[in-house]
């Protein structure tokens, strides 16, 4: 059986997210875009929409906790974020947009990770 960090255990769950994404015919467009106000873990495009990834990895298997840590204001952080991407993206102005979530499940005993898929996981959050 495998160990790993939390650190190597989000940075392969954001790998596997990714490399789940392509596979279906999403674009990458960006990883771990930061502002002082947040991040946003991975965006894709696809079909002239844009979407905002945010990743949860677990070794546990609860989907509905590893959704539930996308809290309101996490959320309000996630909105203001990809606002502020938008804003300095010009080519994307003319994009639709959503929030997806994924999660990545890893079963320690097995050392097997699943993807879970989450589309237009919340709506965007006025951050005023």
């Amino acid at each position: 059986m495998i160990q790993y960090s939390r650190s190597d255990l989000f940075k392969i769950g954001e790998d596997l997210a990714v490399k789940h994404l392509v596979s279906t015919g999403y674009t990458l467009v960006c990883r771990n875009y930061r502002q002082t106000y947040g991040e946003i873990d991975v965006i894709v495009e696809k079909n002239q929409r844009l979407i905002f990834c945010e990743v949860k990895t677990r070794s546990y298997h609860s989907i509905s906790r590893a959704l539930e840590a996308v809290s309101f204001s996490k959320q309000k952080k996630l909105t203001k974020t990809a606002q502020s991407y938008i804003n300095q993206n010009p080519q994307f102005h003319n994009h639709q947009f959503r929030f997806d979530i994924i999660v990545v499940l890893f079963e320690p005993g097995l050392d097997t990770f699943s993807v879970k898929h989450f589309e237009d996981a919340f709506l965007p959050v006025p951050y005023c």
